[in-house]
């Protein structure tokens, strides 16, 4: 039994298995675990999801199909929850039980045992990681791309499993996308309903570019994109500068570059030379041009304060409808 609804409501409740009737979809038998509690001459379902990277408007659309397919008042059992999950459920009538202490059942009573200072702070700011995994679901639903499993995105991001699932829980986080599952998969979709998404996206989301590199020469075999103000320039009536970054790179591309091109910048205003941007994820895996994606380049300009920079900012603004944040 849940530790909480014991502690509040001890022998009075009792536990026993179930079974979720016949005709349940697929898709609700192996994503949620279940369990009946019995309370005097009354009983209701708890379930718990099996995949911990559940999205908020998906997951409440599910128990509400749970509760009509049992015929049961239905509570859900989270590891944990945030404030602004907790409210939205509440608002909703949600019955809940979490592992953090909070519980809202409407037709047991209500109880809370706040734990603010063991609860994680709200993300506020996207990862490198969750940025580009965000970007490829943005870029693949302008071709008509609604969605991927997570396994896919993952050898398409080259990345691990796991740093594939944390990035994927930033974005639940953030209400940006939608996961759900089908059999052993975890499809992931963007949370697009309003036709905003971007724009929601874009309060949270960072440069791209981790850190400045000088050096006397670019090597020939380094592997990048064209980046920056020169990236700006090559489609435009803008010049760019020698003195300008307009090349950028992975952080594991970087040790491809000999110490002995790498330079300072005093050296590099009094002798020239090159600027490489180290970016916080791998530019190649969004772009198959020659430069930087878009997003990211607005991403990396959007501060600049040279008017003629923000004129060629604007017509990114304008491609994607992007709005001011």
């Amino acid at each position: 039994m849940n530790k909480l609804i014991g502690i509040i409501f001890g022998d009075v409740i009792k536990e026993e298995d179930y079974s979720f009737p016949k005709g349940t979809p697929n898709y609700i038998k192996s994503g949620y675990v279940a369990r009946k509690l019995l309370f005097g001459d009354k009983h209701c379902i708890i379930v718990s999801p099996s995949d911990k990277g559940w999205n908020l408007a998906t997951l409440k659309k599910q128990l509400q199909t749970i509760g009509n397919i049992c015929g049961e008042n239905v509570i859900v059992e989270l590891d944990r929850l945030t404030a602004l999950q907790r409210t939205n459920l509440i608002q909703s009538g949600v019955a809940f039980v979490s592992g953090t202490g909070q519980m809202f059942v409407p037709f047991l009573g209500c109880y809370f045992e706040e734990k603010i200072a063991n609860l994680p702070e709200p993300v506020s700011q996207m990862t490198a990681n969750a940025q580009l995994v965000f970007l490829y679901l943005y870029y693949g639903s302008l071709e008509g791309i609604s969605e991927a499993n997570q396994t896919q995105i993952a050898r398409a991001l080259k990345m691990s499993k796991s740093t594939c699932t944390r990035a994927i829980r930033v974005l639940c986080s953030l209400d940006l996308i939608k996961v759900e599952s089908e059999g052993t998969a975890n499809n992931i979709s963007l949370n697009d309903s309003d036709g905003k998404v971007i724009d929601r996206a874009l309060k949270h989301m960072i440069s791209p570019v981790h850190k400045l590199m000088y050096v006397d020469k670019k090597p020939n075999a380094l592997k990048g994109k064209i980046s920056g103000i020169r990236a700006l320039a090559d489609g435009s009536m803008l010049n760019s500068l020698p003195s300008d970054p307009g090349f950028a790179v992975s952080r594991e591309s970087v040790d491809s570059i000999g110490m002995e091109n790498i330079t300072d910048y005093q050296v590099f205003r009094d002798f020239g030379g090159e600027i490489i941007e180290v970016w916080k994820y791998d530019p190649s895996l969004l772009s198959k041009t020659d430069y930087v994606d878009d997003i990211s380049l607005f991403l990396e300009l959007k501060d600049d304060k040279d008017e003629r920079v923000q004129k060629e900012v604007d017509a990114i603004r304008a491609k994607y409808g992007l709005k001011e944040v």
